[in-house]
């Protein structure tokens, strides 16, 4: 029950005058708070049922979230995998079938770190990775191996799909150092691990840090590009100090699925267009349908978080505000005299609003506890992999506090606005 004690609606000095202000105001804050939890303890049932549609609500959305949001990591790791966000540029204009001309392959390269720089300002870019193609073979005492020697930054060997099986990535300041392929290893060193042994490699000693894992060839773009079992890695800096020739063959791009493919190829078409003077004398490979598809997948799968996220609190917020209307007509006489002892209508406005606060608050804290704890359940039981933030929690505990009140103010408003002599008449 709210507390009827004229002393809780105001506090008096020694010339018996209201004290007006900040002390006044956190003073009937603290009251309103206290009396609330009294209210809500005293109709212990309808405050656990009103509490437990919080509750589900956000248990619902937090556990679908987490789930939907290790969905969409695993999917694209998966894509990741596949070479879905993996653009090659390469010089010379594609031909009609979307083929490179083979001779650019062999010629100058239309292609310079100019671009490079472009690309790099280019939004929905993340990684850049300028490829410089080695020509000579690999040798390691009296074996030779044949490879596809390249000169690129450690982002470009992280393109690979194919992950290290031994060693380390190198440092794109590293000096004479190499990673190589499956099938070079297996030619040069067999079963012995070729961590830390000197290859040459265009006249050069390198010492191999990493040696890639066997690729899988499923027909993406990695698999065709990125993922030879025949390629030995140069760190880019050192190879253009040490090797002669060296121009940009390649220009790897990682992007960001969060821009669409259409656009962003729009944008890295006309960054190469401005740094080659408008000239198309470059081409670029990708996997668009990939692209668009994971653009895609991503979009459904926010549109739905979107949609379960309202309807569920939607429901909580309606279940609220159905209580507390049956809260205002059980209590209209108990208001009818409060506001008879001096309570203004912001009072029993605050004071009904102050109940539907804390049971939202309430309801969220206990509904990301379980959501959290269900959570664990699922990673621990199931394929699935929620991934529950912090970022996540406190966000679903503050909607549903916003619920509350605005859920709340029809309630509380309906209370404020009674007459007290109609009100002392109810039964």
């Amino acid at each position: 029950m709210i507390d009827l004690k004229p002393s809780s609606l105001y506090e008096t000095n020694n010339n018996k005058r209201p004290i007006t202000g900040n002390i006044r105001g956190v003073s009937l804050l603290g009251q309103n708070i206290v009396s609330a939890c009294r209210a809500l303890r005293e109709n212990g049932i309808r405050s656990i049922l009103t509490i437990g549609g919080m509750v589900i609500g956000v248990f619902t959305i937090i556990t679908l979230i987490a789930a939907l949001q290790g969905v969409k990591q695993e999917i694209t790791r998966q894509v990741e995998g596949l070479g879905a966000n993996l653009i090659l540029i390469v010089p010379g204009a594609l031909n009609a079938n979307g083929q490179p001309n083979p001779a650019f392959m062999i010629g100058v390269s239309t292609l310079t770190e100019e671009d490079v720089k472009a690309l790099r300002k280019t939004p929905g870019v993340q990684n850049v990775s300028p490829v410089y193609i080695v020509s000579g073979s690999v040798q390691a005492g009296n074996h030779t191996a044949t490879a596809f020697v390249v000169a690129t930054n450690q982002a470009g060997v992280r393109m690979n799909p194919t992950r290290l099986a031994e060693g380390s990535y190198f440092q794109d300041n590293a000096g004479n150092v190499c990673i190589l392929g499956y099938q070079p290893e297996q030619d040069l060193f067999g079963s012995q691990s070729a961590i830390g042994k000197l290859v040459h490699i265009a006249g050069r000693k390198w010492t191999v840090v990493g040696v890639m894992g066997k690729p899988s060839n499923d027909g993406t773009l990695g698999s065709q590009v990125m993922s030879l079992d025949t390629l030995v890695y140069l760190p880019s800096r050192t190879a253009r100090r040490e090797i002669k020739g060296c121009q940009v063959n390649r220009i790897a791009l990682q992007t960001d699925y969060k821009h669409p493919a259409d656009s962003l190829l729009k944008n890295i078409t006309k960054a190469l267009q401005k740094s080659h003077h408008g000239l198309n004398n470059f081409g670029l490979i990708t996997q668009k349908k990939g692209l668009a598809l994971v653009e895609k997948l991503l979009n459904m799968a926010q549109s739905l978080l979107a949609l379960i996220a309202a309807i569920s609190l939607f429901v909580a917020g309606v279940g609220i505000m159905n209580i507390m209307l049956v809260t205002v007509t059980e209590r209209i006489r108990e208001i009818g005299i409060r506001k008879t002892v001096g309570a203004r209508r912001s009072d029993i406005f605050l004071q009904f609003l102050t109940e539907a606060l804390i049971m939202g608050v309430i309801g969220g804290c206990i509904g990301a506890l379980l959501a959290w704890s269900a959570c664990r359940l699922i990673a621990k039981y199931t394929p699935l992999t929620p991934l529950v933030s912090p970022s996540l929690i406190i966000m679903a505990i503050l909607v549903s506090s916003l619920i509350g009140v605005l859920f709340g103010v029809w309630p509380a408003a309906r209370a404020s606005l009674l007459n007290p002599i109609d009100a002392l008449r109810h039964e």
